[in-house]
């Protein structure tokens, strides 16, 4: 498998320094993914960007082009800042199809929290991010654009301050959706997405049931695992995460981080309720529950970036060449043959998920409490793009078995402390 990837990878770096359609000069290569390598570019006139170039072996698969090309058309339709733009798609000399895009320099969630402690961010920091993520899936929901992959892999932090949502590879449209025909068909009994940030309906494969609230879920597992340095479900493997995720309301999140404000606590719990009836009804209302709770909390502690530190935006699709740890891609069956004890047919390839040297500063806009101490420093990079691959089963109509995004399955951590309910002690003060 290692030499598979490293084949791979001497593919992709002997591409840097071609000029493609005679307009974008591969400077660099930022990643490789399972679908598609991504390079730091300059245009003919001086711009710059990312152009995230399908696979050699993918670029005859007309399923495969079609899908890639369908990331941006999704992400400039949702029109918000915080959705990462596509600026460009064209096909290489060679047959291989490109997206161009902003050039993000930052890390993302999951990468932050690895800089820290046991995996936990500041709570204030948590919810100043998840704000503005609700800012942004607020804007896709209202144009029927369901992101059905929220995790913190998919959460960027910019230099210059911005928060953006990577990803939009495995979207769910509303058209798509109402319509009977292939879209509907294919996505019966399928799992899209990552088990340990899917609510009941989405590791069940109930399509139908699939809206606004199952990225709410998710986004409240984002908050959870930000928090905790745990995921939402914890199992020795895939089947077994999926397994509790159909079957298992979430801990309240108090229980495991103890001291949290109570209204802190009711916006993640009532999201991650195992009834979607029960959570949310939409994002504007549950930003509107956060912004309340967050008058009551600190502000967080100053973010900062050293000098040397540059980062580039990694995602699923587009992991470093060195990668920190390991992932896997598992082809999971029909979620009812999972929850029936049948045998699925399961695919795994590992791949690498990287970890980026840069820190960031969340973006100061236009909420009450976001601190003084957060604004970028003003001498902040304001480059812009590079966003996920979507994966050749990732699209509006995918095939009935399907490749499941998973993260690493960590061991679950044993806690010395007792349970405790929210606001029991002054949890700020241990960051």
């Amino acid at each position: 498998m290692e030499r598979v990837a490293d084949d791979v990878f001497q593919r992709a770096q002997a591409r840097v320094g071609q000029v493609l359609r005679s307009k974008w000069r591969l400077d660099r290569l930022l990643g490789v993914g399972g679908t598609a390598c991504v390079y730091a570019a300059t245009h003919r006139n001086g711009k710059r960007g990312a152009v995230k170039l399908l696979r050699t072996e993918l670029a005859t698969d007309e399923e495969a082009r079609r899908r890639f090309l369908r990331e941006g058309y999704v992400a400039n339709r949702i029109e918000h800042p915080g959705a990462v733009a596509v600026l460009d798609d064209d096909s290489a000399e060679d047959g291989a199809v490109f997206l161009v895009m902003e050039l993000l320099e930052g890390q993302n969630l999951e990468e932050r929290g690895r800089a820290h402690p046991g995996g936990r961010l500041h709570p204030s920091e948590v919810a100043f991010v998840a704000e503005r993520l609700l800012d942004v899936l607020a804007a896709a929901h209202d144009k029927g654009i369901v992101h059905r992959d929220m995790k913190p892999e998919n959460v960027f932090l910019t230099r210059a301050g911005e928060v953006k949502i990577l990803d939009f590879g495995i979207a769910r449209m509303r058209e798509t959706a109402a319509v009977g025909g292939v879209g509907r068909a294919t996505e019966v009994g399928s799992v899209m997405g990552t088990p340990a940030f899917m609510p009941p309906e989405q590791a069940l494969g109930h399509t139908a049931e699939i809206d606004a609230r199952t990225d709410l879920w998710a986004l409240g597992a984002v908050m959870y695992y930000a928090l905790s340095g745990r995921l939402v479900h914890e199992a020795e493997t895939v089947n077994k995460v999926l397994l509790l995720a159909m079957t298992r309301q979430a801990l309240p999140i108090g229980s495991i981080v103890p001291g949290l404000p109570p209204a802190f606590c009711e916006v993640i719990d009532r999201a991650l309720a195992f009834d979607r009836q029960r959570r949310w009804p939409d994002a504007r209302t549950m930003q509107r529950a956060l912004r309340a709770a967050m008058q009551l909390m600190p502000p967080a502690p100053p973010i900062t970036m050293g000098p040397a530190e540059t980062g580039a935006a990694f995602s699923r699709d587009a992991s470093s060449p060195l990668p920190s740890r390991k992932a896997v891609l598992v082809g999971v069956s029909l979620a009812a043959a999972l929850v029936l004890g049948g045998v699925g047919f399961v695919l795994v390839r590992a791949f690498g998920s990287t970890s980026s040297s840069a820190a960031t500063s969340p973006a100061t806009t236009t909420e009450p409490t976001s601190p003084a101490a957060l604004a970028p420093p003003a001498s902040a990079a304001t480059t812009a793009v590079l966003a996920p691959t979507p994966s050749p089963s990732a699209s509006a109509a995918p095939k009935a078995t399907t490749a499941a995004r998973v993260s690493p399955v960590p061991t679950p951590q044993k806690s010395t402390k007792p349970p405790q309910t929210g606001g029991s002690k002054d949890i700020f003060s241990e960051w």
